[in-house]
């Protein structure tokens, strides 16, 4: 994997306040190898824009380096006042075997809620919440290859 954890290319979601959410973002995302921040703006179309004065920052996208002519993985947060938090959890996956203590003493410092370690010694992962209530989680899955023939 390329330079980072993420096993992705983005995700958007929805928060409440990013005034309220990024501190704890800030730090969750350098860990995971995001160490990079931009403001934008997201118009109503749901498009986003370099943030500028006319069109003040909505949305934070933590995106890591990328080579020349690779487009960068990346997680975005868009503000949004009436989001609720729904069942859908977003997970990371981390560098096996997890390191429990150190992943919730981070946790803990950074302000997530509800952590909660797995019960299966088959799937080793925390589940926590951000401060706004959006569903995460760390996991240290190992990626297998299957052979096809």
């Amino acid at each position: 994997m390329q330079n980072g954890y993420l096993g992705i290319d983005h995700v958007d979601t929805r928060v409440r306040s990013i005034k309220a959410v990024e501190p704890f973002y800030d730090e969750l995302m350098q860990v995971l190898g995001l160490p990079r921040k931009r403001y934008a703006h997201v118009d109503a179309a749901g498009d986003w824009h370099e943030a500028a004065d006319d069109r003040p920052y909505n949305a934070l996208e933590y995106y890591e380096p990328a080579a020349e002519g690779v487009v960068s993985r990346f997680v975005g947060f868009i503000e949004d006042a009436s989001m609720q938090p729904t069942l859908t959890r977003i997970a990371f996956r981390v560098p096996a075997p997890l390191d429990t203590a150190w992943w919730t003493s981070l946790l803990r410092r950074i302000g997530a809620v509800r952590i909660e370690p797995s019960a299966s010694a088959d799937y080793p992962a925390i589940f926590f919440e951000d401060p706004s209530g959006t569903k995460l989680e760390v996991c240290a899955r190992k990626r297998e290859v299957a052979e096809i023939g």
